[in-house]
């Protein structure tokens, strides 16, 4: 008696054996070689981004390599030019954050009245006004500097290359597109991935460029709301709010604390010290409640748990980078699912909008007296 066919169980744990270890193989290759992920996957979303601009300079007439190398220019230019103007104020911030927390500690003990406090805080305070020359304290934060220095071989490197690859996909358009329509067999596959590729690419790039300039907006709001309360460096805390406004949630708790911190260190009365960051607090609710859902739409919401949970894994993978890229990627993947038929349920559950009932059926009669 010959032996049958291996049982279809032992055949479905094989399957996923396999898969586990493919996914565990990937998890480590993207962790491990992160310095060659990271600019790939950046200036794939920066291409993205700045795809309708470099559309708009080619049909105004200049050519498209020569669009994409202006506008990766202009792009290194301006983050070059924001980081040395904000270099400095964000270093000297960051030396004094010690005393802003000591300040801070002492600020809500005068709030809440902490008797037991406030004692503590005055001799912390003592040890740090320079007076006494029998107890010199150096306060020693973070510097910026060396933060940057410590790999700024691996930075240059990212930058580098995510520059040169971002000029290159925005030179070559609709390239792999129109590889991808070449390879397929038959006419209606082909105009099938024509209209596929073209709406993705045309929806994505309009949803990430709507987003950052939302968020640009946001900055200047914030720039200018914190230059009427009188705070020192409000292109700062402007290019702040614009950057971390790209990760959900904790990006607005982040730039509500480091404004809080800096108002600490810039006022004294504990009213002048909670209006900036409630400002800032207002703006971003009402960016994130009424701006953004009136432009973009309720379609492209996404769930917040799937986002939350997108933020604990790319934050955890590639750290500051994958918090700043979970959403758009997350983004990229939700339009694509909604592109394509078998995906469309992983679609339905990657996006907050609530499911609609089902319709009762036409062949269905109403019960009563015919």
């Amino acid at each position: 008696m010959s032996d049958g066919p291996a049982p279809s169980g032992d055949n479905r744990a094989l399957t996923v054996a396999m898969v586990t270890v493919a996914a565990l193989a990937v998890l480590a290759a993207l962790y491990f070689a992160r310095t060659l992920f990271i600019p790939i996957t950046v200036a794939c979303v920066l291409a993205l981004v700045l795809a309708p601009i470099v559309r708009l300079l080619s049909k105004l007439g200049l050519p498209r390599t020569l669009a994409s190398a202006v506008v990766v220019l202009t792009c290194c230019g301006l983050a070059a030019a924001i980081l040395f103007r904000l270099s400095a104020p964000a270093a000297e911030w960051l030396a004094r954050l010690p005393e802003a927390v000591i300040r801070l500690r002492y600020t809500f003990s005068e709030v809440v009245g902490a008797i037991q406090d406030v004692r503590e805080i005055t001799q912390d305070m003592a040890r740090l006004s320079p007076g006494e020359e029998a107890s010199e304290v150096v306060i020693q934060g973070p510097d910026l500097a060396q933060i940057f220095l410590t790999n700024t071989g691996q930075l240059v490197t990212i930058v580098v290359v995510a520059a040169i690859l971002l000029f290159f996909l925005l030179a070559n358009g609709y390239l792999f597109l129109l590889k991808t329509v070449h390879i397929l067999p038959t006419l209606r596959e082909k105009k099938r991935a024509v209209e596929i590729g073209r709406d993705l690419q045309v929806e994505v790039s309009r949803y990430l460029l709507t987003i950052t300039l939302i968020n640009v907006g946001l900055g200047c709001v914030t720039a200018a709301t914190m230059a009427a309360f009188s705070m020192p460096n409000p292109l700062l805390w402007g290019v702040m709010a614009a950057t971390l406004n790209f990760i959900p949630y904790v990006g607005a708790i982040l730039t509500a604390a480091a404004i809080l911190l800096a108002a600490v260190l810039t006022f004294l009365s504990p009213v002048e010290i909670f209006l900036p960051p409630l400002a800032f607090i207002v703006l971003t609710a009402l960016e994130g409640n009424v701006v953004t859902p009136a432009v973009v739409g309720r379609r492209l919401t996404l769930n917040p748990v799937i986002v939350f949970v997108c933020l604990l894994f790319w934050g955890w993978l590639w750290g500051v980078a994958g918090l700043l890229i979970a959403v758009p990627l997350l983004v990229v993947f939700k339009i694509l699912c909604d592109h394509i038929e078998p995906l469309q349920v992983v679609g339905e559950y990657l996006s907050s909008l609530q499911p609609t009932p089902a319709s009762p059926s036409t062949d269905e009669k109403p019960v009563g007296n015919s």
